[in-house]
């Protein structure tokens, strides 16, 4: 006999081949109400996984969900949901499915026995030390999971295993979290897609849910990170803001319009009274959280350095490097994005700046050669932690842009922070300890890595310019 509980014969169920529609239903449903109870007796494994997720994110990390058949789809559903609820990166959390995205729509069942075809899967989605894979197999022995996870695992990654049934010993080695809601035999022998797939969707969904709230995607109970990029969305972040701010639904509209349809940044600018680029740079103060940004920003004028952690988060400082290293490709494919959206007529162009995409080029090529660059090389060669540098600016949407066409700035931009980058983790001590050497920046007293995570998010804010549009509907009259 099968030891795998999803395999077994439901004693319940054993009549359900004679039973009329209505004792079918009756039949399935009571067998369904075992499901939130298995979940629920899970509940501690789902917080050490969200903390653990929480921590792979802050260090730039991803969730990687690895699947075949049933528990793959939901892998990708989860997945694609989380951008439209709560504003991430398409590439924050993602999913491989066995048999590739044409197994979403059609069956490709033998993609699951390939061991080695999970472990290529792996490789090619780049998976390092800083991601966490969480394998799903529901029978618990799936070949191309587990192939999956001893690659992740080989390559430092972090691991996680959700099953419904008691996994094999390789498993137990191989996952660092094991999440296993017993629900029992399935209505009919082995067909996964009933219980266990209602596990799966409630366990994922608590764990990127649980992992959002505690990034700062949410709000009270309300998703205020989401962008407003359909006619839903717009009318759900109106109602957002007109609930938080008492505002007009105009006055909700105008403030959209303000932030390209970004509903946080739009509630700390009316919240705290400043201009958008300020508002942005409290909220990554702040975490990403709003309450958090309102209440250490609001009233006077303060300090906006003061929230970033002292040192960085990944070991030598892998993660500031690359993020800084990656922003000119990542300029120049947020701008291919805008403009293909713009010329598929998705979406208006936003109307908050007259900037070309040329001009946030070449600024962001001579921000990083007059204002960047020298701070970093006079902090490298400072002898005293204590010395005096001069005075970093923030920058905000009101400066003057220089006049260059984008290739050109890009290019610019590209020598001046490969420099920059070569500066950090080629200096004359490790890493690590130059991140965390202290000294005056204008009238605080930063680490170099707090400097440059704000030098990060600059970076960031003109790719969000570039890459951003404002839906038609948050453009259109508002009603009478």
């Amino acid at each position: 006999m099968d030891p795998r509980l999803t395999e077994g014969r439901n004693p319940r169920t054993r009549a359900i081949d004679r039973a009329d529609s209505a004792t079918i239903v009756r039949m399935i449903q009571a067998e369904d109400r075992a499901v939130p109870e298995a979940v629920a007796s899970q509940a501690d494994a789902l917080a050490r996984v969200i903390d653990e997720v929480v921590e792979r994110f802050r260090r730039g990390g991803r969730l990687v969900y690895v699947g075949a058949g049933t528990s793959g789809r939901l892998g990708v559903l989860d997945a694609a949901e989380c951008p439209p609820t709560f504003g991430v990166d398409p590439g924050l959390v993602q999913a491989i499915i066995a048999g590739g995205s044409g197994a979403l729509v059609q069956s490709a069942e033998g993609a699951e026995d390939s061991r080695s075809g999970g472990a290529e899967a792996v490789r090619a989605f780049g998976v390092s030390p800083a991601d966490l894979v969480l394998g799903i197999a529901t029978s618990g022995t799936t070949p191309y999971v587990l192939g999956a996870l001893a690659e992740a695992a080989s390559r430092g990654a972090g691991t996680a295993f959700l099953g419904c049934t008691a996994p094999p010993e390789e498993v137990a080695e191989l996952a660092d979290h094991l999440i296993l809601p017993l629900v029992g035999p399935e209505v009919i022998a082995g067909s996964t897609r009933m219980k266990a797939g209602t596990a799966t969707k409630l366990v994922l969904n608590t764990i990127t849910t649980g992992a959002m709230i505690r990034g700062g995607r949410v709000f009270e109970n309300l998703m205020v990170d989401l962008r407003a990029r359909s006619a839903k969305l717009v009318d759900r972040g109106i109602r957002i803001f007109v609930t938080l701010t008492g505002a007009s639904r105009e006055e909700a509209r105008r403030a959209l319009i303000r932030t390209g349809g970004v509903v946080k940044t739009a509630l700390a600018m009316h919240a705290l009274d400043v201009d958008r680029a300020l508002a942005e740079r409290y909220l990554d103060c702040a975490d990403g959280f709003l309450g958090v940004a309102v209440e250490r920003f609001g009233g006077p004028e303060r300090p906006c350095y003061g929230g970033y952690p002292a040192a960085p988060g990944r070991p030598a400082g892998a993660a500031p490097r690359a993020r800084l290293g990656a922003a000119p490709a990542r300029l120049a494919a947020a701008r291919a994005a805008g403009a293909a959206a713009e010329a598929k007529g998705q979406r208006n162009a936003a109307r908050r700046t007259a900037w070309t995409p040329g001009q946030h080029a070449a600024h962001l090529a001579e921000f990083e050669r007059s204002a960047v660059r020298p701070r970093v090389e006079r902090w490298l060669a400072a002898a005293d932690p204590g010395v005096a540098l001069p005075t970093f600016e923030d920058w905000t949407a009101g400066a003057p842009p220089p006049e260059r066409g984008f290739e050109t700035g890009i290019a610019s931009f590209s020598a001046e922070r490969a420099i920059t980058v070569a500066a950090v983790a080629e200096g004359p001590e490790p890493v690590a300890a130059a991140l965390s050497r202290r000294a005056r920046v204008g009238s605080e007293t930063l680490t170099l890595y707090q400097f440059l995570r704000g030098v990060a998010q600059h970076d960031a804010a003109h790719e969000t310019r570039l890459r951003e549009r404002v839906h038609p509907a948050l453009l259109a009259e508002a009603e009478a």
